[in-house]
């Protein structure tokens, strides 16, 4: 049965991404799309290959990343209402965009507007700092690590309201961002997020054994041998990481990495081993068909991708607290 489930995912991935690809302003034929894949002659192949097909890969490293580092995170603490925005990455990232927009207006230098140096500096600034102030005598308490990413997601929240106060002319630049976009995604955006999902994932994938043993229990794991503090401080801070590089290109896409981890688990199961894999093909997937719609609801404008995934994935997770998915 799991054996089916594999082949349909895939075979389900392989047509969504496919399908993501035809769909915009310009419509493109299924077919046409696969000939402009092999054919560079086609008359289609500028918008797939230079616009769409960037965007959509773009769509897929970040969905893949929030949804591997939810489940990892989600394993690591116990918890099924975790996402990868616990230690405050959205927060730091959001002020960190919101300050380049903010001294782009002020300074007049609009490159600062493509630069998303600013939103990854405080994204790994919140996270980290969250890590410092909760370690004590070379532990990270989950209780306090999760009030601690709370806290430091208010304050960087009140600041970026602040900086909102005096922005005007670009309010709406900024909020989208906040709500998050894949627009004007090109190829020179995708080897950082790429390459921190790469890393993040495979060393979560060698420490399975670990996770499987922690989500069981912190005190099981200590007693099966598992160094539990270094294997917190590796998937956090590379979590932190992949997420800070999603984020900092794509501003903040909420459920995502809370929902498809659940999807994962009533599909394969709670085995890491497996649990990663399909939960970033699941999140993969799911965030390209979101900003496909996103693309195409309100064409030829577009919605922000994160208000798609809220309403489709506030549903879901209702469901799935309703039928005692939620539960720890």
């Amino acid at each position: 049965m799991k054996r089916f489930r594999w082949l349909a995912l895939v075979s389900l991935f392989v047509v969504l991404v496919l399908l993501c690809l035809s769909l915009g302003s310009v419509k493109v034929s299924f077919v046409e799309t696969i000939r402009v894949l092999i054919d560079p002659a086609s008359k289609y192949r500028p918008i797939l290959w230079n616009l769409r097909l960037p965007r959509v890969l773009m769509g897929l490293i970040a969905g893949a990343s929030l949804s591997s580092v939810g489940a990892a995170f989600q394993g690591l603490l116990r918890n099924p209402l975790v996402d990868p925005y616990l230690l405050g990455v959205s927060s730091g990232a959001s002020f960190g965009a919101v300050l380049s927009i903010y001294l782009a207006t002020v300074s007049s230098f609009e490159i600062l507007y493509k630069l998303p140096a600013l939103s990854f500096a405080f994204a790994m600034f919140a996270s980290l700092t969250a890590i410092v102030l909760t370690k004590k005598n070379g532990t990270i308490p989950i209780v306090e690590l999760i009030l601690s990413g709370v806290m430091i997601s208010v304050l960087f929240n009140s600041a970026t309201i602040t900086l909102l106060m005096f922005l005007r002319r670009n309010i709406t630049h900024a909020y989208v961002w906040l709500f998050g976009s894949l627009s004007g995604v090109s190829w020179d955006d995708l080897p950082g997020p790429l390459a921190s999902f790469v890393i993040f994932f495979i060393v979560s994938l060698g420490l399975s054994y670990q996770l499987n043993a922690m989500a069981i229990g912190e005190l099981h794991a200590k007693i099966s041998g598992v160094n539990t503090e270094l294997v917190k401080l590796i998937v956090y801070s590379l979590g932190s990481l992949a997420t800070a590089s999603v984020v900092s290109k794509t501003g903040v896409i909420g459920f995502v990495g809370m929902i498809t981890p659940h999807m994962a688990r009533r599909l394969f199961g709670t085995d890491h081993r497996v649990l990663l894999v399909s939960s970033a093909l699941i999140g993969a997937s799911f965030l390209a068909v979101c900003d496909a719609l996103a693309r195409v609801v309100v064409s030829p404008s577009e919605m922000p991708i994160g208000v798609v995934t809220a309403f489709v994935g506030v549903p879901v997770m209702l469901v799935l607290i309703k039928k005692g998915e939620g539960r720890g």
